[in-house]
């Protein structure tokens, strides 16, 4: 029963990042897996109980690791994250987060918070990863850039914040220009050499 639950809560999660909270409703969820509401609430005792339910799974259970070994070196891991995020654009729609805010306030909260904590750690981590192996400066101030990092994902990059909108935050291009901003400003000689080269292999792959 137990990798049943998992099950849903992991499909329910690709389908509110599709469709967005609000709309999908439990007898969609019980449509979807061919099961009857009354089993599915021997799950969850309503949908405010799934919601939670998902948002602390993929707490728990992050889809992507920025640091993770298999993804290489640090200049690797971004571009390990950009593929992730290719891979998200397909089907993401950005109410998520705004029904998250105006329906479940305080899961909105706890999201930001744990996206906050994450982004700040993995990038002083990956910093620090990066002046070891000498593709990063040495003199930079890890906590500065981490700060401004976390500042650039969820403010501004955040379409209520109108500063960009949210086609161009859903925009690839965007995310290049904004990855190549970062890595020039942190990068030695050495980083800029590598990033540029494996930047130009994936424009190259994607004229092919």
């Amino acid at each position: 029963m137990e990798e049943k639950k998992i099950h849903i809560i992991q499909s329910v999660g690709k389908l509110y990042l599709r469709f967005g909270i609000r709309s999908v409703t439990m007898d969609d969820v019980a449509r979807e897996f061919g099961v009857s509401k009354k089993t599915l609430y021997q799950f969850f005792t309503d949908k405010a109980d799934l919601v939670a339910q998902v948002i602390d799974y993929y707490i728990k259970n992050p889809a992507f690791n920025l640091n993770d070994v298999n993804n290489g070196n640090a200049i690797d891991s971004f571009f390990s994250l950009r593929a992730h995020i290719v891979n998200v654009l397909k089907y993401f729609n950005n109410n998520i987060e705004f029904d998250l805010k105006k329906l479940y306030p305080r899961l909105y909260q706890k999201v930001h918070l744990v996206k906050r904590e994450r982004i700040f750690s993995s990038t002083v981590e990956n910093i620090q990863k990066g002046i070891e192996t000498g593709l990063f400066r040495s003199d930079l101030d890890v906590d500065l850039v981490a700060k401004l990092q976390v500042g650039r994902m969820l403010f501004t990059l955040n379409p209520e914040y109108e500063i960009f909108t949210e086609r161009e935050v859903l925009s690839i291009e965007v995310f290049d220009k904004v990855m190549e901003y970062h890595m020039y400003a942190i990068c030695t000689e050495k980083g800029i050499k590598y990033f540029t080269k494996q930047f130009n292999n994936i424009e190259n792959e994607n004229k092919n």
